[in-house]
């Protein structure tokens, strides 16, 4: 048996694959047989509906990662945007320019973040975390640390509503992955993404303008991280100056587990966007088992250390 897995590269390719694969499989079958009704159409949709803003920030952590650079400010810029976009409804502005003004404002933040990481050279830990009390203090300001409300309108529905039998949100995240894989299959870009966080002074040796290609990196980060808080902020119908809090937690544990290295230079995005949903698939199982909240985060924490574990046992074998 050993030798006819070996004759057709079946362990090979089994060791490629992240822990982020196999944990998606142990999680839904676990659920499946010891929870009534988690594989129920109901159920199921609530996850895609739950998950799909984690997976947008996920795909973008995904690719700041692969770069060797990190963003611990996206759950504080969630709750930025959150505050922004529920307090420039509430004043009466039109809604879609108040939502392009939201990712632009999650954009300027990744610009703020790629300029002082590539310009300056800062460590991407230090600027971010630094960019995460600015944002989570202009949300407190904005606000008055209450929670905003507006006049009931078609985008308290978007992030509930449903095309073809699943849900919008699910369908944006779609969209947005085929952007992610045609920059990281076909184009200049995502082959500078790979070799950034791989061998970033070959590159520079080869003329590719590094610091501009990591601040690109940061703004379509921004950019993602803008569109995952108005999800956020339309799926609750206000604006919650708190609400992105662990966001970052969840997209950094999505990422790795995924197989994203932090050294950069390794890993597929598409696995961190699955691992999102992993995630959001094990705290819906473990509430429908009437787990505590405090209980559940304790379960992502350990995902994070197993799949970590498993990725670097994955490619010892892979090597042996």
């Amino acid at each position: 048996m050993d030798s006819v897995f070996r004759r057709f590269g079946v362990l090979e390719k089994l060791t490629r694959l992240p822990s982020g694969v196999y944990l998606f499989v142990v999680v839904l079958v676990t659920f499946s047989l010891s929870v009534p009704y988690f594989l129920s159409v109901i159920n199921m949709t609530n996850i895609l509906l739950a998950g799909s803003p984690a997976a947008i920030l996920a795909l973008g952590m995904a690719l700041v990662m692969l770069t060797n650079n990190i963003d611990l400010s996206i759950g504080s810029c969630v709750s930025f945007i959150s505050v922004l976009t529920a307090t420039l409804l509430s004043s009466g502005m039109a809604i879609i320019p108040c939502l392009l003004l939201a990712i632009l404002a999650g954009m300027a933040v990744g610009l703020f973040n790629g300029v002082f990481v590539s310009k300056l050279k800062l460590p991407a830990f230090i600027v971010t975390l630094g960019t995460m009390g600015i944002t989570a203090g202009i949300a407190l300001l904005l606000g008055g640390g209450q929670t905003i409300y507006w006049e009931k309108n078609w985008f308290n529905q978007v992030a509930l509503s449903y095309f073809l039998g699943l849900p919008v949100v699910f369908w944006i995240v779609l969209f947005i992955f085929a952007i992610v894989l045609w920059i990281v299959h076909l184009s200049k870009f995502g082959r500078y993404i790979y070799g950034i966080g791989s061998n970033e002074e070959a590159l520079r040796l080869c003329g590719v303008k590094i610091n501009l290609h990591k601040i690109l990196v940061y703004v379509l980060h921004g950019s993602f991280v803008g569109i995952a808080g108005v999800m956020f902020t339309s799926r609750v119908a206000s604006g919650n100056p708190i609400i992105g809090i662990g966001r970052e937690f969840e997209a950094i544990a999505a990422a790795a587990v995924g197989g994203i290295s932090f050294a950069g230079g390794k890993g597929h995005p598409g696995f961190a966007m699955l691992s999102a949903y992993t995630i959001t698939m094990l705290l819906n199982g473990l509430s429908l088992a009437g787990m505590l909240t405090s209980i559940q985060y304790v379960f992502v924490g350990l995902i994070l250390i197993i799949g970590m574990s498993m990725n670097a046992f994955l490619e010892k074998l892979r090597l042996s």
